[in-house]
């Protein structure tokens, strides 16, 4: 609004110059009349000039004192004319003795032109401003991602997955006995995506893949595919929170041989060891549960327990799941193979190392029926 004081001030200035043109031209006025009544006392035959209308006051002319020489009217003063602000009509007066005084004609006043600046921005109207509208701002609605779950038979059991709009499979769920469990399943996913934990773990052969937990991180909801990076998979992970609430669900009677992602395992008759050890320790705050073969060969690790209370119990839980030779084969879209072992209720209980290629991985689960049932527990 600096403008807008500019502009009030250089008004006030216009009508201080004009009021004071004013002035200046009642004082040039009163000058005249002046002049013009000393002509008249000397000549009466001269012509009145015309002046502005204003009032004058006569002025009475000092009588002689005795013994005091009388002056001439030449050299009476004329009482100095004040212009009043009210502009009437002079007021009749009595003529000076021995003086002819005619009666002045006054004309009406006329407001000198004042030119107006020019002005820089339009003048604001102060009587009624405009007041200022806000700016809508329009919010772009937020984008829909078109995921999809599809259900499906795999491994004898039942299955969901999550795909992208763009058909990449981001989530393999875990065997389910019936459909209908399946689909209840997917509504727990979507829970646990939203309260849940997501781990992401690198292997020894620098594959990583996402684990899904609960909220209390005691269970695994859901594993990710292997990726060729650790930035790969956090991308799977943010990919997994933008599609997963969807309410469109699939439901298919077969998948591409390709999109297989579990089989069954074909057991072999083993011979039991004793050789082999559990190690059950403590890191980062949490206690886990370790396989080792006789040659000191990791077979696999648990997940983490809270307590060494509850890794006990889960070993004891492994234990049995084994025995009931419990595992299954699962493949990844990068051709890695990796096996699983669930417990009776289908609960994914842990999953081994991964392998380029299945025999690899059907080896390492005979290895762990070997060694299992007889190693030794070691608490460090």
């Amino acid at each position: 609004m600096c403008w807008f004081f500019k502009k009030r001030k250089k008004r006030k200035e216009a009508e201080r110059l004009a009021k004071q043109a004013k002035e200046q031209e009642l004082l040039k006025q009163a000058q005249e009349v002046k002049t013009a009544e000393a002509s008249t006392t000397m000549s009466p035959s001269v012509e009145p000039k015309v002046v502005e209308k204003l009032a004058v006051d006569a002025v009475e002319p000092e009588q002689p004192k005795p013994h005091e020489e009388i002056k001439t009217p030449e050299e009476i003063k004329v009482k100095e004319i004040e212009p009043k602000d009210s502009l009437q009509e002079t007021k009749e007066e009595k003529p000076l003795k021995g003086v002819k005084v005619e009666t002045l004609k006054v004309e009406p006043y006329t407001k000198p032109e004042i030119k107006e600046v020019e002005e820089e921005f339009p003048w604001p109207k102060e009587e009624n401003p405009k007041e200022e509208k806000p700016k809508e701002t329009k919010t772009e609605p937020k984008k829909q991602y078109t995921g999809k779950y599809e259900v499906y038979p795999e491994a004898g059991s039942y299955k969901y997955r999550l795909k992208a709009s763009n058909g990449e499979i981001l989530a393999v769920s875990f065997r389910y006995s019936t459909e209908k469990g399946a689909v209840s399943g997917i509504e727990t996913f979507k829970k646990n995506v939203e309260t849940g934990i997501f781990e992401i773990t690198t292997d020894k052969s620098n594959y990583s893949q996402f684990n899904l937990f609960n909220a209390n991180g005691a269970r695994v909801v859901i594993i990710g595919e292997f990726y060729n990076s650790l930035k790969q998979a956090q991308s799977a992970v943010e990919s997994v929170k933008k599609f997963y609430n969807t309410n469109k669900i699939d439901y298919l009677k077969t998948i591409p041989e390709s999109e297989v992602r579990e089989e069954l395992v074909e057991y072999e008759k083993v011979n039991e060891l004793t050789t082999g050890k559990y190690e059950i320790y403590e890191q980062d705050g949490m206690y886990y549960v370790k396989l080792k073969a006789n040659n000191a060969q990791i077979l696999f690790i648990s997940q983490g327990y809270s307590s060494k209370a509850g890794a006990k119990s889960g070993l004891e839980t492994i234990k049995k799941a084994i025995s009931e030779e419990r595992f299954t084969v699962a493949k990844d879209k990068q051709n890695r193979y990796q096996f699983n072992l669930y417990s009776s209720s289908n609960q994914l209980i842990l999953s081994g190392e991964t392998y380029p290629a299945k025999a690899s991985c059907v080896s390492a689960i005979n290895s762990v029926r070997k060694f299992a049932a007889k190693a030794k527990i070691v608490e460090l």
